[in-house]
């Protein structure tokens, strides 16, 4: 609940119903992986409220939920793609409690106040209405708070307008009572002399009960705004709901509210307050249409500026793309134009290593190591182009991960002799196949294992883990013993010609390619990986594939 100046908060209340009409348009809500998982984890989201809040929450006669809440959450369900669920309970602090307790997910219709921001985590509002007071019809129109000054108001324990009066008005007199429709008829039996609520709920009780002996009395300087109160652990729930309010347009609000209020003012001239308004109308219209002749004016110069931007953006986009297509060709000519003298190279190193006594071979055997690091370098340069281009195909096969590392191991050794890190397995007796590119995935170990060798110190142990996941899937673990990743650099980890502080141990070379590569073909395979890592203990590259189901034979597919 919110104070503002009475005269700026009726402006701000008309201006919404007159531009009511002219929205709508219903909002695509675009939705992040992260909200589609919850949603899909999600089926049923459970919710409280008041039942003594009419009309915006209360049970109809069937016992069922119903009010202005009601049809707000069928529209955002609608375009959430959420299905809501009510909680029942006997008043507005037993939902509360279910709420604090984890009974329900939120709370609908709560008001935003410090103490409740212990319990709870709001969303933007979703409505707002001013706050006014009850008397009985001999008592005369309150203009300004300071009026109730000895006067006793009927409150209800645990709603946000008593706290808020309580403690900004400690000289009036409080009658705590149990729900607003007792605060009414306490007023109505001369027990209180005044009730605050929001003008909505004040005309649907006094409408409900037919209490002919109330009148709205006056309007007090505060707005409640209405809002979803979420539980604490559930962030990502606030955010579908906060992206489902601002999605709710003048007009869908004007049709959900529209047919519940009805407000049934006390006949009250006050002439001063007549003019001020027309006054104030009169400026407002004024500045308004000076606006519009400016901006029309402003629009059509930005339009002018704005075509030819396009125009300019057209014709770089097309240079781009003939840049883009010419680099593309000359790294695949030079990376092909180097890759076959470097083959000569090796094999003549090799002849050389021959004839030459096992005493001297060592410049060569450095020559060879500087040879493959080139060679393995301009082969993540190919294969970057590839994926980029859609080149590359993959055949997706049911495959023995087990077998494929055993395979990539025995390639390693000499790598990891040089360190004299050795290389270990650790095999779940009941790992399924998983469902993968056979070329891709020696790749894919080929550089993880690679990678875990060159950042780990001489004498430590690189260990490859394989065992059946959750939810159908492979699970493949490469473990090391190295530096590990900062959390700060661990956003980068997979990103192209990434630099992190982790340096190899041995003097290798490192291109900044292989992460990039093994992300996008086990993202292209159906699979996901991550890294799991602290400082200066090591890291932990987890990759998940399909599997194939048990009892199943799998079947052969291609992907781009």
């Amino acid at each position: 609940m919110r104070r503002l100046p009475q005269l700026l908060r009726l402006v701000l209340v008309g201006l919404a119903f007159a531009m009511a009409k002219a929205e709508g348009a219903e909002s695509r809500i675009e939705l992040t992986e992260t909200e589609r998982d919850w949603i899909r984890d999600h089926p049923v989201v459970r919710f409280g409220y008041d039942p003594g809040w009419g009309p915006f929450s209360y049970r109809d006669g069937q016992g069922g939920f119903a009010g202005i809440d009601a049809d707000f959450l069928k529209l955002i369900g609608q375009r959430l793609g959420l299905k809501f669920e009510p909680v029942h309970s006997r008043s507005w602090p037993e939902a509360y409690e279910g709420g604090r307790s984890g009974v329900v997910d939120f709370l609908v219709s709560t008001a935003e106040e410090s103490g409740r921001e212990r319990d709870f985590i709001f969303t933007r509002a979703y409505n707002s209405f001013p706050m006014v007071f009850v008397t009985r019809p001999d008592s005369p129109a309150v203009m300004s708070i300071a009026q109730l000054r000895g006067k006793r108001m009927a409150i209800v324990e645990g709603y946000v307008a008593a706290v808020v009066l309580a403690r900004e008005h400690p000289d009036i007199d409080r009658l705590t009572v149990k729900s607003m429709e007792d605060a009414f008829l306490a007023v109505a039996a001369g027990r209180a002399d005044v009730a605050a609520t929001n003008i909505a709920n004040a005309n649907y009780i006094i409408k409900s009960l037919g209490l002919s002996n109330l009148k709205i009395a006056g309007v007090a300087p505060y707005l409640f705004d209405l809002r979803y109160a979420v539980r604490k652990d559930q962030p990502v729930l606030r955010d579908l709901l906060d992206k489902g309010v601002v999605s709710l347009s003048a007009k869908d609000r004007q049709d959900i509210v529209g047919p519940w209020v009805g407000v049934d003012y006390v006949r009250i001239v006050r002439w001063d307050h007549v003019m001020i308004w027309v006054a104030g109308g009169a400026l407002v219209a004024g500045a308004f249409i000076g606006i519009m002749v400016w901006h029309n004016r402003s629009l059509r110069s930005e339009l002018a500026e704005r075509a030819h931007v396009q125009r300019e953006l057209e014709a770089t986009k097309r240079r781009l793309e003939e840049l883009n297509e010419e680099k593309s060709g000359l790294m695949h000519m030079a990376a092909h134009d180097l890759r076959n003298p470097l083959s000569s190279l090796m094999l003549n190193i090799e002849i050389l290593a021959e004839r030459t006594p096992p005493a001297d071979r060592e410049p060569l055997e450095r020559m060879m190591v500087l040879a493959h690091q080139m060679i393995h370098m301009i082969r993540n340069l190919l294969d970057v182009q590839a994926l980029e281009d859609g080149r590359r195909r993959l055949r997706i096969e049911p495959l023995d991960v087990t077998a494929e590392v055993e395979t990539v191991l025995a390639a390693m050794q000499t790598q990891a002799a040089r360190k004299r890190i050795m290389l270990t397995t650790e095999f779940a007796r009941t790992a399924p196949q998983a469902l993968a590119d056979r070329s891709a995935l020696h790749q894919v170990l080929n550089n993880l294992i690679s990678n875990a060798v060159k950042y780990s110190p001489f004498d430590r142990v690189v260990t490859i883990e394989v065992e059946p996941g959750m939810g159908g899937k492979l699970v493949l673990r490469v473990r090391d013993q190295g530096p590990g990743i900062t959390r700060e650099e661990m956003p980068r980890l997979f990103q192209k010609y990434a630099c992190l502080s982790a340096r190899p141990t041995g003097g290798e070379q490192s291109s900044g390619l292989g992460l990039a590569i093994v992300k996008q073909l086990v993202t292209t395979m159906g699979g996901t990986v991550r890294c799991e890592s602290t400082a200066g203990e090591g890291a932990v590259f987890i990759v998940e594939l399909p599997a194939v189901a048990a009892g199943g034979t799998g079947s052969v597919t291609e992907a781009i």
